[in-house]
């Protein structure tokens, strides 16, 4: 799949009613882990960064468009630049 059609995937994905959806679902779940952090003293070391994990893995799911749109925006800019440099002299 060239760069342009996964962004327009990208686009529909995030449109997406499934896409609300997960993102309503992550949001509760880094809150829950949040308050489970807050609220149990007794929570031994291994626990905590375990949630903070958990935690850590949901935002970075959340962020995953953000970062593949700016990764194809990027590689489509390089490519329509190099193809502007290989273009010959005195053509457009």
């Amino acid at each position: 799949m060239d760069q342009k059609s996964a962004l327009r995937v990208l686009d529909t994905l995030e449109r997406s009613k499934g896409w609300v959806y997960v993102k309503d679902v992550m949001n509760e779940e880094i809150l829950t882990a949040a308050a489970q952090i807050a609220e149990h003293r007794k929570m031994d070391i291994d626990e905590i960064n375990f949630r903070r994990g958990a935690i850590w893995a949901a935002r970075q799911l959340l962020t995953l468009p953000d970062r593949l749109r700016l990764r194809l925006e990027n590689e489509v800019a390089l490519t329509s630049a190099k193809a502007e440099m290989e273009k010959p002299n005195g053509t457009d």
